[in-house]
């Protein structure tokens, strides 16, 4: 890991310093993305990207970025996932099924050059929302009086199938399938038998697809120590906890260790901060107190834990955080720093 980082930082100096201009020793400091350095050295420059590619492959914590896609004609550099900083591990695309030209070029650039992984979030809540709102509106219409509405069961394999067949169509790294299991101690006998059919049906899918996928990533998201066959959770590349919410380091070391029980790996936690918002008026989206949650939240996964171990960390919307007067995406370099600081020689 050190011989890793160091060279990074040789590579990074020398590169940079074809265009006069300066920098630390830090992994994450510089974008390579300004234009002409791959053509003033090549060689330098392709030793440069297999470096961050040697990095990428090493034990160090992973970081990554929900990037939202949306715009499909970008018309700033926020919006390519190529001016992303090269340290990313894994970019999360908001709108998966998006997938431009343009994207897919960017996207075989970051992943074949920089070691970066694509993927994208299934949301078992967001189907549910999905579900209620187009059955309110199926009632609401007067031609459906007496008429019933699609089953939910149905409704989410038709669904949660239609996203997934995305990761073969576009060629995606894997998936984030996000589900909240509940507390059944408490529930009554119908409403336990709804939870565990829910479960059954969205991680029996999950399941499923990963040993069809073998060569594809299953990351999961939600509350696993609620999930009654954890055995998925042990397939799982890493398990998200979604700590965004969260204001202090005591309520996110809370959340954490209530995920850690038996049956559940504690050694793939992803930890959650959200960005502060595009708008500028908004001081408490993304912020604890007067700080950014994502600093926060970084220093956390960088400390040892007693009982369980932060695989790294996520950044929602890190898209709002490219803009800066000096340099692009500052603080997230800064996190990406300190949960992988540069080893000094």
């Amino acid at each position: 890991m050190k011989k890793i980082i160091k060279y990074i930082a040789y590579s990074t100096v020398c590169a940079v310093a074809l265009l006069m201009s300066s920098c630390d020793t830090d992994v994450e400091p510089v974008d390579i993305n300004q234009p002409g350095i791959e053509r003033q050295n090549p060689e330098l420059y392709q030793r440069y990207l297999a470096s961050i590619r040697a990095y990428k492959a090493s034990n160090h914590k992973i970081m990554m970025v929900w990037f939202d896609n949306s715009q499909a004609v970008p018309f700033t550099q926020a919006q390519h996932i190529n001016a992303i900083p090269d340290s990313v591990d894994y970019v999360v695309l908001t709108q998966p099924s998006m997938m431009t030209e343009q994207l897919l070029q960017e996207t075989d650039e970051v992943r074949n050059q920089k070691g970066m992984k694509v993927v994208f979030q299934i949301s078992c809540d967001d189907i549910k929302a999905a579900y209620e709102a187009q059955k309110k509106a199926f009632i609401a219409k007067s031609e459906n009086v007496g008429k019933k509405f699609r089953d939910f069961n149905g409704f989410l394999v038709d669904s949660v199938n239609t996203q997934l067949h995305l990761v073969d169509k576009y060629n995606y790294d894997g998936v984030i399938m996000g589900f909240n299991a509940k507390l059944t101690h408490y529930l009554n006998d119908q409403e336990k038998a709804e939870a565990i059919a829910l479960e059954n049906v969205f991680l029996g899918i999950s399941k499923d697809w990963k040993v069809r996928h073998p060569n594809k990533e299953l990351i999961m998201m939600g509350r696993p120590q609620h999930v009654a066959d954890k055995s998925l959770l042990e397939q799982a590349r890493y398990l998200i906890i979604p700590s965004q919410d969260e204001k202090s380091v005591s309520g996110v070391d809370y959340l954490v260790r209530k995920a850690a029980v038996e049956g559940v790996p504690t050694d793939k936690f992803i930890i959650m901060a959200n960005n502060k918002s595009i708008d500028e008026t908004d001081t408490k989206t993304g912020y604890w107190g007067k700080t950014l949650a994502m600093h926060g939240i970084a220093k956390f996964v960088a400390a040892d834990h007693t009982g369980y171990t932060c695989a790294g960390m996520g950044l929602l919307n890190a898209n709002v955080d490219y803009y800066n007067a000096s340099f692009t995406y500052p603080n997230l370099r800064k996190v990406i720093s300190t949960i992988n600081p540069t080893v000094k020689e």
